[in-house]
């Protein structure tokens, strides 16, 4: 500790003896890099709070700086051109100085110029960095292994509930007519608190995973610095452990984002998102339509073939008739309308399970998943095999009562060696009590008859 002398001088004295050793220095004036803490316009000056922080968020250095209001609004212009936004809180900068000290506001730094370029270059740097992290971890492909569902029509919405790109991917959504079930979790989708946020909707959603088929994260369109939160390690590592798929739409169609990296399903913008997921309702409708013909088609060639077999059963049924006995004819008649009957009974029957069909599938347009395609192939096989047997009974009863009306023939009971009794007009005597004593009777046999008077007839009381 230096000795007391009785030489000394005043503060202010000192800082001007300071003072006069930058100005000797010209200011000393370089390019710096440095972090801003704060930005304030006063009067068309540009205040900054200058920090330098360690990795560790230590701060290790700090000074105050100035851009005067003559260079102020050429410098943010200039700026906000090259970044998409104004110098703000938060951003990395690189400035070239001019020191400056005065005996009543200490030291200070004026700045005469600045380098857009170098923040582009450190949010490039930051984003690249978070990148190589995340595929250290392994999370890069992560959220991209799930799939959407076929028909995903309940949506989490990650997205801030007054932003244009929310109303627009709503409006979309309701336009198309699909019912789908909305539920935002609201977030900051821009600034520091945007990473936080965003984090803690999807660990909102994560808990109740299991009552939705998708997340939506959306954003409209900003400028760079508005949209570098979303190259954040924080929202990339929350969509890539989401156990749901995510569909990103952030910002226009030029941007490309981390979380667009990470995310199931990237589109290009909030109303991108939406199309997406109405197209997949419109691919859905489309399949089970094609698979709703093509069913249609098949029972309509089944059921024509159908009508074939019955016609050709129909015709041999009458052919067989033709060679009965006369004493038969109003049977076999009567039996082929009842056989003709059931044939169109069932004919209509399938007709109306075909209609109950074809409305049943129209109702489950916005249900059914791709999955349903082979369950309705497979019904289709069921129901022509049952069809098919259905046929093969039906031809198998009528060669029956063929082969039954065929051993009725009065020829072939003739043949067994039966006889036919006819009276006098030659009708066929089938009681006793048709038989007068005296009145002549005839027996008719297969290679002859016999003629006789009866003598008496006797009646057996039952």
């Amino acid at each position: 500790m230096p000795k007391m002398c009785q030489e000394y001088m005043t503060l202010s004295a000192y800082i001007s003896q300071v003072k006069g050793l930058i100005e000797d220095a010209g200011g000393l004036p370089g390019w710096i890099v440095c972090e801003l803490a704060n930005v304030n316009w006063n009067r068309g000056h540009c205040y900054l709070e200058l920090v330098e922080t360690s990795a560790g968020g230590v701060v290790e250095a700090k000074a105050r700086g100035t851009i005067w209001s003559y260079r102020a609004a050429a410098l943010s212009q200039t700026f906000e051109n090259s970044c998409g936004a104004p110098l703000r809180k938060g951003i990395k900068v690189m400035l070239y100085v001019q020191s400056q000290m005065s005996e009543l506001y200490g030291f200070s730094l004026n700045v005469l110029d600045l380098d857009p370029s170098y923040t582009l270059g450190d949010l490039e740097a930051k984003k690249q960095a978070t990148l190589k992290r995340l595929a250290q971890e392994d999370l890069l492909e992560r959220n991209k292994e799930l799939e959407v569902p076929a028909l995903p029509y309940r949506i989490a919405i990650v997205s801030a509930e007054g932003a244009a790109g929310y109303g627009d991917f709503m409006k979309h959504l309701k336009d198309s007519g699909v019912d789908f079930e909305v539920e935002l979790f609201e977030a900051a989708m821009q600034g520091d608190s945007a990473p936080e946020s965003i984090s803690s909707a999807f660990s909102l959603i994560e808990e109740r995973a299991g009552e939705f088929d998708t997340v939506a994260f959306i954003r409209g369109g900003g400028s760079n610095l508005d949209l570098a939160c979303f190259d954040d390690y924080l929202i990339a590592r929350s969509i890539a452990l989401c156990s749901l798929p995510v569909i990103s739409g952030i910002g226009h169609e030029r941007d490309n984002h981390i979380c667009d990296e990470v995310a199931s399903v990237r589109v290009k913008t909030p109303t991108g998102a939406a199309d997406f997921l109405i197209q997949r309702f419109a691919d859905a409708y489309e399949t089970i339509t094609d698979l709703e013909q093509r069913l249609i088609d098949a029972y309509s060639e089944f059921l024509d073939e159908s009508s074939d077999i019955l016609e050709r059963y129909s015709l041999r049924i009458s052919s067989a008739l033709g060679r009965f006995a006369e004493v038969r004819l109003d049977a076999l008649k009567d039996l082929e309308h009842r056989i003709d009957s059931a044939a169109s009974e069932r004919i209509l029957g399938e007709f109306h399970r075909l209609d109950i069909l074809r409305h049943r599938v129209g109702q489950t347009v916005t249900f059914m998943t791709f999955q349903q395609q082979n369950h309705l192939e497979a019904s289709a096989v069921r129901l022509r095999d049952i069809f098919q047997k259905r046929l093969m009974n039906e031809g198998f009863w009528l060669e029956m009562m063929q082969t039954r009306f065929e051993g009725a023939d009065p020829t072939k009971i003739l043949e067994k060696g039966y006889g036919i009794i006819l009276d006098a007009e030659g009708r066929k005597v089938k009681d006793v009590l048709q038989i007068e004593e005296g009145s002549r009777i005839a027996i008719m046999m297969k290679d002859g008859k016999v003629v006789f008077t009866t003598r008496e007839v006797v009646h057996e009381k039952k």
